[in-house]
């Protein structure tokens, strides 16, 4: 009894404190520390219209206030600032539904959130406002989450994380968030919607993705071509993507040349939903897989492709698309099963001309009881084989749809 009102006396005081007022608080309770200047607190309130002692009036001063493994809560407001998260923290909006905490700098700084740590960071329940590159980075070995953040206009990507080095892995988990790009046409120089670039173990889950001007949802291998790429791509719902794909999994460097990749890992891409609601001819793919391992099942990419849709430097059009335009590149291994392929012009399924091994696509639906075109006899999304591919194994196919059934055999 006594623990149970000790808890809700803290948690009393919490709310009146962010309301900007003095709390009372019952003889004997524990009360978090807000002392003016102190520094290496456990836990920091930010609030820009509260005179109280001990509460930071901007984001970036509860940041520097609060100690390694703290808390940063941040109550409801508009905060005009680029921030800097240099050590391990907890970074939070507070209020529900009192109104949204909303990060938004003045026009100049490149990155609204900057994670400068390799310690363990969680940024929960922001709404970042940004007309710069990118609304949340890391870079290096980071240890990253975030979780029901909502990200909009910034240009070149909403989060990103990119670890080259060889000091060790990064970590990044981006789940139940809204990312959305600018509202101009999109460019090829917009990078992508959340991209995980590297040696990474990267777990995307559940963010609704919109307007990237070069891919969704990127998950990507080192610049030098090297080291280990892992991702769990899961139950994201992505639209008006760009010419790289709605997802793309492959080779870092822009260009089809230099050279070939070593690096090893295993993304898995399930459950996702993939949209071209805009009918662009600039989105040339609906998952776009051009290196290491994984899974590709229970998607559905319903009307992606239009048949005014471009070939690439990468890629030609098809709702999957598999392998390398460069013929030495490593095969991709993916296996694709369970999808829903319908509606997409040119090509449901695509294998590169580096594909000398068959793609095992068995057990998707390709929209027609008797299965693909192409490289099948079927009236449904066509199987397309490039020159000196092996034909992928599409037998047998589902006869409905099959994506949203959880089915594991046809």
């Amino acid at each position: 009894m006594n623990r149970q009102r000790l808890t809700l006396a803290v948690l009393t005081a919490l709310v009146t404190w962010a309301c900007g007022e003095p709390a009372a608080v019952p003889e004997g309770a524990l009360r978090p520390s807000f002392a003016a200047g102190g520094v290496g607190r456990p836990s920091v309130l930010v609030n820009a219209n509260s005179d109280a002692n001990g509460t930071a009036k901007t984001i970036q001063e509860g940041i520097d206030m609060v100690g390694p493994g703290g808390t940063v809560l941040v109550v409801p407001g508009t905060y005009n600032e680029a921030i800097v998260i240099n050590k391990g923290l907890t970074l939070e909006g507070i209020g529900g539904e009192s109104g949204p905490v909303i990060v938004a700098p003045a026009p100049g700084p490149d990155v609204a959130i900057e994670v400068a740590t390799t310690d363990a960071v969680v940024v929960r329940n922001l709404t970042v406002h940004h007309g710069g590159f990118v609304g949340l980075r890391g870079i290096g070995p980071v240890d990253l989450t975030v979780e029901r953040a909502t990200i909009l206009g910034p240009s070149r990507g909403g989060v990103v994380v990119i670890n080259d080095g060889p000091a060790g892995r990064a970590l990044v988990t981006v789940r139940d968030s809204w990312i959305e790009g600018p509202t101009t046409p999109p460019t090829v120089s917009q990078q992508g919607g959340i991209s995980a670039f590297g040696d990474v173990d990267a777990l995307i889950e559940r963010n609704v993705v919109r307007g990237s001007g070069g891919v969704c949802i990127h998950v990507s291998t080192r610049i030098d071509l090297g080291g280990q790429t892992n991702g769990s791509i899961l139950h994201n719902d992505v639209d008006a993507c760009g010419e790289a794909g709605g997802i793309r999994v492959g080779r870092r460097i822009a260009a089809p040349t230099g050279p070939p990749a070593t690096a090893t890992g295993v993304v898995n891409v399930i459950g996702n939903t993939i949209r071209n609601t805009p009918a662009s001819c600039v989105s040339r793919t609906g998952i776009n897989w051009e290196a290491l391992g994984g899974r590709i099942e229970h998607n559905s990419i319903l009307g992606y492709i239009q048949a005014c849709a471009g070939a690439g430097p990468r890629a030609l059009p098809a709702a999957i698309w598999v392998g390398s335009l460069v013929v030495l590149h490593p095969q991709a291994t993916p296996v694709v099963r369970f999808n829903d392929i319908e509606g997409n012009a040119q090509a449901g399924l695509r294998v590169a001309p580096n594909m000398t091994t068959a793609v095992d696509a068995r057990c998707n639906w390709w929209g027609s009881a008797s299965g693909p075109s192409g490289a099948g006899s079927g009236t449904g999304d066509a199987v397309v084989v490039q020159a000196g591919a092996a034909t992928p194994v599409f037998a047998p196919f589902a006869t409905a749809p099959i994506a949203g059934t959880g089915a594991t055999s046809c």
